[in-house]
């Protein structure tokens, strides 16, 4: 096994020349958050682990980077078949693709939404001090240049891949100097902060130091399928993992006794029966939010032994807080399952409410489901968490009297955020937004989630109405394709049995056997004759256009209150 560093510069150029992913590997799934944070952990020199490769000669079929990332690409699409023969060398990423294709797509691609094909831009002049968890360094994926600060990455590997970090820098403060009104000290440090951050840069794609890769020679040694597979299980499958608040409980203990023991009992009561992945740092937040000091975590702030003493001497209104936010999570939500959670920081404003007002009427429990959705569809806490979680909370605790205060939220959250607070139709077609909307169709139709199974190997998957082979032979897109109208959720086990049998066949059969087919139909007209579900695309397009306006007009009655 070798171990070495390599520049950025030479892994992107490796990357579909000799370096692909195994059809091992599964599909790219970071959102552009984490990309986001990979940069920022990069521009501030941290450690981002190791990469692991695997050279060999195996009959192995190689997979393809994404060019354009885009949440739904046919893998198929992407097989190296050319490369995939006995005695063909190449080089697989058994660890990192998600760090890897990120990277490709910053400095060499771009990512794929409605809006199209969005480059990676950096603000040259960021780099301010951020409070922790907070992002340092701003990187935009955007059409065009977001401002005149803003260096495209790709040029590091085009018009600009010859200049050293000095003249490029000075080429940038050049043109900042015709464009911004900064004069004496404050041009002086934005020149300052444009050198330290494109000699970061270059460095990053130049110089051997960041990057450091592990490979296992199948060619020189043997490394043979059956013991690659299981090395990829294991460095895929994780390891215990330590959180901040861990590094807090020393501290803490020492005003509050049974402090462990009784976060450890809530994240247990909180996860309880799901996959749901409460954490400590979590219920801390939450608890120093409800007493006053903030959202922000750090060590030095348990050293406050009068905020410790608040906190012990609250818990038993807090506990019982949790207890009902418990409650509305498996009664309200019907939440079982983390992939329909983007951020547990969304649940810190319903405990604090819960906390001041326990016990709230049906009305205001549906005003706190609108919020929750809201929140995670459109990423509320996708940016300055601890400053929106302190302004949220101070909506709440101000509130004038027990009615949960949504409209307050909303219009802060359209002020000078700019953030989205309604669902729309164009909303439906985004890939990210998928599975938390089919947990809300099936949670509004059924009065309880899919999720809910007794047996986890039975977990339901996302499935194809009008199987996608079946319609690709119509010549329909990608897009036309992976449509919210045209999914549904299915046990595992089943979907398994299902495999690409045509609607009107397969439904007609699960109908004669007197199961209910309209929970997953929804349209009366297909329930009740599942024959007319023709295989043609003006049938699949009215079928699949008509399920999307139904989904809506139920997740719009939840969300948009």
């Amino acid at each position: 096994m070798s171990y070495k560093p390599e520049s950025l510069f030479s892994i992107v150029g490796r990357i579909n020349q000799t370096l692909f992913l195994p059809h091992i590997q599964r599909p790219f799934v970071w959102e552009e958050d984490q990309m986001l944070r990979l940069f920022d952990s990069l521009m501030r020199g941290y450690p981002i682990q190791t990469l692991l490769f695997w050279r060999t000669k195996d009959q192995i079929k190689p997979r393809r980077f994404m060019d354009t990332i885009d949440w739904d690409a046919d893998l198929h699409a992407l097989y190296k078949e050319e490369l995939a023969d006995a005695g063909r060398e190449k080089t697989l990423v058994l660890d990192g693709q998600q760090r890897l294709q990120s990277l490709y797509a910053m400095f060499g691609g771009a990512i794929h939404d409605r809006a199209g094909a969005r480059e990676a831009w950096f603000d040259v002049i960021s780099g301010d001090p951020a409070a922790p968890g907070e992002m340092k360094f701003t990187l935009v994926f955007a059409l065009g240049s977001p401002g005149p600060t803003y260096y495209r990455l790709r040029n590091l590997l085009g018009k600009d891949e010859q200049k050293n970090a000095n003249s490029l820098a000075r080429e940038i403060n050049t043109f900042l100097d015709s464009q911004l009104n900064d004069t004496g000290d404050a041009r002086e440090d934005r020149k300052e902060r444009v050198r330290d951050n494109i000699s970061q840069l270059v460095s990053l794609m130049l110089e051997e130091k960041h990057f450091w890769i592990q490979t296992l020679d199948g060619v020189a040694n043997n490394y043979p399928y059956q013991r690659i597979l299981e090395i990829f299980v294991r460095v895929n499958s994780g390891g215990t993992k330590l959180e901040p608040a861990d590094l807090m409980f020393a501290t803490i203990k020492v005003g509050w006794d049974n402090a462990e023991a009784e976060i450890e009992d809530t994240v247990t009561l909180l996860n309880q029966n799901t996959t749901l992945h409460f954490d400590k740092s979590v219920i801390l937040k939450a608890l120093v939010l409800v007493n006053g000091a903030g959202s922000v975590l750090s060590p030095d702030k348990f050293d406050n032994r009068a905020l410790v003493a608040k906190i012990d001497a609250n818990w038993a209104k807090a506990d019982a807080a949790f207890a009902e936010l418990r409650d509305f999570i498996v009664r309200d939500l019907c939440l079982y399952t983390d992939k329909v959670v983007r951020s547990y920081l969304s649940f810190i404003p319903l405990f604090h409410y819960l906390y001041l007002h326990p016990r709230p009427d049906p009305n205001n429990r549906a005003l706190m489901k609108s919020f929750f959705y809201r929140a995670q569809l459109f990423s509320w806490f996708r940016s300055g968490t601890d400053s929106r979680l302190d302004k949220l909370n101070e909506i709440v605790a101000g509130a004038a009297d027990c009615t949960f205060p949504l409209a307050a939220i909303k219009a802060w959250g359209t002020g000078p955020l700019g953030l989205q607070v309604d669902l729309t139709a164009s909303d439906l077609i985004l890939s990210r937004h998928r599975q938390l909307l089919l947990n809300l169709l099936y949670v509004e139709t059924q009065s309880g989630s899919a999720f809910n199974v007794a047996a986890t190997e039975n977990e339901p998957h996302i499935d194809h109405i009008y199987p996608r082979s079946q319609l690709a032979k119509l010549g329909l897109t990608s897009a036309e394709i992976n449509h919210i109208g045209n999914f549904r959720y299915i046990g595992a086990s089943d979907n398994k049995r299902k495999r690409a049998e045509l609607p009107d066949s397969y439904f007609s059969k699960l109908k004669a056997a007197n199961i209910d087919i309209k929970r997953h139909l929804l349209l009366d007209e297909f329930a009740q004759d599942p024959t007319k579900m023709v295989y043609d695309v003006p049938t699949y397009t009215r079928f699949r256009d008509a399920r999307a306006a139904e989904i809506l007009c139920i997740a719009t009655k939840v969300v948009n209150i």
